[in-house]
């Protein structure tokens, strides 16, 4: 009877230290975009002319990677950083210039901005 007993409980310990959501089970691929780090936490970029579309590039990315899963993912890290040829104060003022001449002449002179000139990573957990 104490053989059974123990028995179970080791079976049930063992069961009980396994954590699923450390590992991604091996039958799902995550997407390109997204890497897995140790403890269970993902890291994700996003790209954008703008900071605001680098984050929701990023976001995008985590909810499509996180929804493999079936989980919503949890942010704890984001950071977002200029990477442009060109000064930032500078970029923002020649795409102003472009759109006011755009709008009254209707002729597009260019720009200096890219749609790669900001970039977010976020480190997120899917729960």
């Amino acid at each position: 009877m104490r053989l059974i007993a123990l028995t179970s409980m080791v079976l049930l310990m063992t069961a009980c230290s396994q954590n699923p959501t450390t590992s991604t089970p091996s039958n799902i691929t995550l997407p390109n975009h997204t890497l897995m780090k140790e403890g269970g936490l993902y890291q994700t970029s996003g790209y954008g002319i703008a900071q605001d579309e680098s984050e929701k590039a990023a976001t995008f990315n985590a909810n499509q990677s996180c929804a493999l899963f079936q989980k919503m993912p949890v942010v704890s890290k984001m950071d977002t950083k200029y990477q442009g040829t060109v000064n930032e104060d500078l970029n923002k003022t020649v795409s102003m210039v472009s759109a006011l001449l755009k709008s009254t002449m209707g002729k597009d002179y260019g720009k200096t901005a890219t749609d790669k000139d900001y970039k977010t990573t976020l480190e997120f957990r899917c729960q």
